[in-house]
């Protein structure tokens, strides 16, 4: 698979459950990395918990803090499972026990409302979380990854000023946080802010040398930017990382092309199409792609007076994505049928 544009987003993830500050105990295994023993745990945490609650033994509200601490363990486990509903209902009952002052339950389900594409819930309920942990000192939850997580889902509606502004405040309460770089860079890609996207790009290559995602999206700033030596060594870069991303080589082929260099480009797109082909074949919607790459290598050819190879992939490009407007113009003024 290839490379996208703007990389691939940081993806939402569950922060572990924690008890509320002061009431943290031993929870056995509720709270267990695998979700199945976690579940099981957890289901009879809750029923234990729930009866002492029911019955008054103890500490009324210390019995509440226990039992929402429960249900929002099983709810993580629920949702590394990726079963978001039963995930949000043991939240549900979780904020209905501690609704005032338990601001991971209503991170976590800001997160899995917005792994089901639910924004607005999400914003809500990481609104909530940063107002109920203001200075963000929490054992298990961080004033700037909430911040960074509400950028995200921002991102998701495309209100980019606000992502960016979250993203922000992620990066001066955690200068280290490399995926709001990201994340903020990304958006000022959108927004065609490269000099700052390239800036953040660059802070997240300096921390992780391995980033592919960063030096995709940092070359498609410098391309933007006209800077084609930079583009064609940051896509090297990520060639050599991702080997088998068709994109990156159909980028670099395009930067070579501005550059003159259409032995270089046909090589890279030849490159690109044998690679869409294996992609084609499981991912039919990448033909479009597929096309996109004969389409450029034969504007190589036609750059270098090689009429009958051009003529050969505008057609093989038109194949592929009957609609390719370009190539229909280029046959036309090759005098050739399509």
């Amino acid at each position: 698979m290839t490379a996208k544009a703007f990389g691939i987003l940081c993806s939402l993830v569950l922060m572990a459950a924690a008890m509320p500050a002061g009431s943290q105990v031993p929870r056995a295994s509720c709270g267990n990395p695998d979700p199945d023993i976690s579940i099981a745990a957890c289901t009879r945490k809750i029923e234990s918990d729930a009866a002492d609650l029911k019955a008054g033994r103890g500490m009324m509200q210390a019995a509440a803090a226990r039992l929402a601490t429960d249900y929002d363990s099983r709810g993580v486990a629920y949702a590394l499972k990726g079963l978001y509903d039963q995930a949000i209902a043991d939240y549900n009952q979780a904020i209905s026990l501690s609704p005032k002052d338990f601001p991971i339950v209503y991170f976590n389900r800001g997160s899995a409302y917005n792994n089901q594409g639910l924004d607005d819930l999400a914003i809500r309920d990481y609104t909530t979380a940063i107002a109920q942990e203001p200075k963000g000192d929490g054992p298990n939850l961080k004033l700037a990854d909430m911040y960074d997580y509400r950028g995200n889902a921002y991102e998701h509606k495309g209100l980019y000023d606000e992502a960016i502004a979250d993203f922000t405040m992620a990066i001066a309460l955690n200068p280290a946080l490399e995926s709001a770089y990201q994340n903020r860079g990304n958006d000022y890609l959108r927004k065609a802010l490269y000099d700052q996207a390239i800036a953040d790009f660059s802070q997240v290559i300096s921390r992780d040398p391995r980033n592919v995602a960063s030096y995709y999206n940092r070359a498609m700033a410098y391309e933007h930017k006209g800077r084609y030596d930079q583009t064609i060594a940051d896509l090297t870069k990520e060639i050599s990382l991702a080997p088998a991303d068709a994109g990156a080589y159909d980028k670099r082929g395009l930067a070579y092309t501005h550059g003159g260099l259409y032995d270089q480009a046909i090589a890279d797109f030849t490159r690109a199409i044998a690679l869409n082909a294996k992609d084609v074949a499981a991912y039919p919607g990448f033909a479009s792609q597929y096309a996109g790459a004969y389409g450029h290598r034969a504007g190589a050819y036609e750059h270098k007076g090689v009429r009958d190879a051009a003529i050969a992939d505008y057609r093989a490009a038109l194949k592929l994505d009957p609609g390719t407007q370009s190539a229909k113009e280029a046959l036309t003024r090759l005098g050739a049928a399509p």
